[in-house]
């Protein structure tokens, strides 16, 4: 990382932090499920979302998708890449010369990546989607390639190595990312399938630009690991938005036991209970967040996202096996485990108010 004090410190090539062992197989496979499986639960619905865009004048929108597009466009990341590259020669700062090069590498795959994936698949931009129906078929014509999004999956892989020149505030890239992701959807150039798939792409070339090139197997496993709860995050929020309660008795019963489920996970993060007491010290963490994971999942009321939730929880557990906690529950105070009690309490109000508020018919 870049030091602002030494000379030296400064000067140092960047490295990326010791990395933790490649995820087991098995951790590999289930988000590789999880990213399927949202991936085909999206598919159902974007084409109705793309209905409801159409329907509706976002016209005030329309300069904010303009500007979201000329910054995820390719000149305008290979010139902040460029700039960047020149500001650490001109400052004799080795690691932004480095951070630089691993952008414009990243930008470079990713293009190759992405491309193929286009062409191969072959799906219809929404401006060529008139009805209902999948219409994937390889194809080179042009607007025959919405699959992934290019201007998304180009800039989450460049802000992901761009990110470590900015340790403390790697949200303001990111954030700028989800910018240009979001405008592709509301401009109609691509489904919010499209936007998803290119963020996975995107963080998976991302973080295996930021590791040596000769580890990116276990990079892109990790890549995967962690890039499977965004996904399904964007997946679950699309899902709820578009699906009104249909049976509010089971909604009911849904909701009681992912509260139940999101306690007994506060109780076990924070040492108290009878679970508490039974999970060994270093399962706690790993208990708790799939406890608190799954709570939020069977909260939705949504089978699919409930199911999906399930996957991801059994390939984040596989995952932590053997990996240390990081945090103990006797060096947290009882302010930050109230807050976190209430951003739980917060999160599921949300989901809850959220529910059917895009009727798709």
């Amino acid at each position: 990382m870049i030091g602002s004090g030494d000379g030296q410190v400064a000067s140092a090539p960047a490295q990326p932090e010791p990395a933790p062992d490649c995820p087991s197989v098995p951790a590999v496979i289930f988000s590789v499920l999880v990213l399927l499986g949202s991936f085909a639960a999206l598919f159902q619905i974007d084409i109705p979302i793309l209905r409801f865009l159409r329907s509706h004048n976002l016209s005030a929108l329309q300069s904010f998708g303009d500007l979201g597009e000329k910054l995820g466009n390719g000149g305008t990341l290979i010139t902040i890449s460029l700039l960047l590259l020149g500001a650490g020669f001109w400052l004799k700062r080795q690691a932004w010369m480095q951070i630089a090069l691993d952008s414009l590498l990243a930008h470079g795959m990713v293009a190759i990546v992405v491309n193929s994936l286009k062409h191969i698949i072959g799906r219809p931009r929404p401006r060529l989607t008139h009805s209902g129906g999948w219409h994937w078929w390889p194809s080179l014509e042009s607007g025959l390639d919405s699959f992934p999004s290019g201007h998304t999956s180009a800039t989450v892989a460049v802000v992901t190595v761009l990110a470590r020149a900015l340790p403390r505030l790697r949200w303001v890239p990111f954030a700028l990312a989800t910018w240009v992701g979001a405008s592709r959807i509301w401009r109609g150039s691509h489904f919010p399938g499209d936007v998803v798939g290119g963020v996975a792409l995107g963080f998976v070339v991302g973080s295996v630009c930021n590791e040596p090139l000769r580890e990116w197997r276990q990079s892109g496993s990790r890549a995967l690991v962690r890039i499977a709860p965004i996904v399904l995050l964007l997946t679950g929020l699309f899902w709820v938005l578009t699906h009104r309660v249909v049976d509010p008795v089971m909604d009911t019963v849904f909701l009681v036991v992912g509260l139940v489920l999101l306690g007994s996970g506060w109780l076990v993060r924070t040492g108290w209970g009878l679970l508490a007491r039974r999970a060994a010290a270093g399962d706690r963490g790993t208990g708790s967040n799939a406890l608190i994971l799954f709570g939020l999942g069977v909260a939705t009321g949504a089978p699919v996202v409930i199911g999906l939730t399930a996957l991801l929880c059994v390939a984040q557990w596989i995952a932590a096996t053997g990996v240390p906690a990081c945090e103990s529950a006797a060096g947290r105070s009882w302010r930050a485990d109230g807050v976190y009690a209430l951003g739980l309490l917060a999160a599921v109000v949300a989901v809850q108010l959220l529910k059917g508020l895009v009727p798709l018919h």
